[in-house]
């Protein structure tokens, strides 16, 4: 009795020990498929790997740049103005317009001025024919003098006559020059090179010289000026700026091109007593005109270029409780966090004083997946797909 319970044990057991081998293994594994088991285990040690991206270390110049906010200005600013009174016959110009120095602007009613001109230069002439009837009666009693024929005093009073006749003529001179001038006043031009603004006074209106308000203005805008301010600290870097003639790049704000070039030209005198800031100024060529008086820029000023400073891209520097890291990427492709120094930022690369050295390489993005020690895959950066347009005929002959 006890040894057939004994085998209806053992048979129980055996039953168990194999139907808990079956649902162990599941039904995709079994012992005759060693090869599917050691794929899936390569896939697993593939998947703790991280992907990120990464970039090497290297040496590169590093500029030092001031940057503060800044207004245009115009080079020069002339409000127009009569400076005789008359009436606008002609206006040569449009609102707007870009006139050239010596140009026409305005041209006031000058049939009076010219009426007064031939009046005087008739005086003139007239007083040259008096003087040459005078100066033939100087030269009769000149020569009747000593036969004694006329007084003394009748040789005196023809010398008067010339002398007074004389003076006559320069009087008229001078006033015919004048009245050329008045004449000249009549033809209102631009005294620069630049853009109009308002017109003030239309065709037709009168104008006097004692109206306070201008008939135009005129704004230099080719070259312009950029005025800004920076720390009075940033004084002696300005100074060798200035005497190195140093570059600055002026950011139009809504531009998508490339930055307007400029160079500085201007350190105030004093330093704002207010503010401790010191005014800044740099010229622009502006040839096409992208800066415009009144508008806001960018301004950053490169005062000096420091060498062989090790950059990356500022992505790859990340804040931490030690301070700045970055994460370096060993010849195993392991991680290991570093501390770094950061000298400055400029765009988007970061310069560094120390923690690295040239050649290594720093994870640049995919950081928050990392730890100290883990392996990852670096992503190569994908090559830009071609137009459109070039792929559509890309099989075409």
């Amino acid at each position: 009795m006890q040894a057939k319970r004994a085998g209806l044990f053992l048979g129980c057991a055996a039953i168990a020990a194999g139907a808990a081998y079956f649902f162990w293994l599941g039904p995709s594994t079994s012992p005759a498929a060693p090869g599917k088991i050691a794929k899936s285990d390569g896939r697993a040690r593939t998947a703790s790997a991280a992907p990120v991206s990464a970039a090497t270390v290297v040496e590169k110049d590093m500029p030092v740049i001031l940057s503060a906010p800044g207004t245009v200005e115009a080079m020069a600013t002339v409000a127009i103005k009569p400076r005789v009174d008359g009436q606008i016959v002609e206006v040569a110009f449009k609102e707007g317009d870009l006139v050239e120095d010596g140009s026409v602007l305005f041209r006031l009613d000058d049939r009076i001025a010219k009426a007064q001109i031939a009046q005087a230069q008739a005086a003139i002439a007239k007083d040259e024919a008096s003087l040459r009837d005078a100066e033939a009666t100087l030269s009769r009693r000149q020569a009747l003098i000593d036969k004694q024929v006329v007084s003394e005093a009748m040789l005196d009073q023809a010398r008067y006559a010339v002398e007074g006749l004389k003076a006559s003529i320069s009087a008229g001179r001078a006033q015919l020059e004048s009245q050329k001038t008045l004449l000249d006043y009549l033809t209102i031009r631009a005294p620069i090179t630049g853009r109009t603004g308002g017109l003030l006074a239309k065709l037709g209106a009168t104008v006097r010289a004692q109206d306070a308000n201008p008939l135009v203005t005129i704004n230099q805008t080719r070259p312009i000026l950029v005025s800004f301010a920076l720390p009075q600290g940033d004084l002696p870097a300005l100074r060798r700026a200035f005497a190195a003639k140093a570059q600055a790049a002026i950011y139009i704000p809504g531009r998508r091109q490339s930055p307007v070039r400029g160079t500085i030209t201007f350190i105030d005198n004093q330093v704002d007593k207010q503010t401790g800031a010191i005014m800044v100024k740099v010229l622009a060529e502006n040839d096409d005109e992208a800066l415009w008086p009144g508008q806001s820029v960018d301004v950053g000023l490169t005062v000096e270029v420091k060498p062989n400073m090790l950059s990356a891209p500022a992505s790859a520097v990340l804040p931490a409780q030690q301070g700045m890291i970055t994460w370096v990427i060993d010849a195993n492709n392991k991680v290991m966090p570093k501390v770094v120094t950061v000298e400055r930022i400029v765009d988007q690369t970061v310069f560094l004083a120390s923690g690295v050295a040239a050649g290594e390489r720093v994870v640049t993005d995919g950081q928050l997946r990392l730890a100290p020690g883990a392996t990852v895959v670096i992503d190569e950066p994908r090559p830009k797909s071609p137009p459109r347009e070039e792929r559509r005929g890309a099989g075409r002959t």
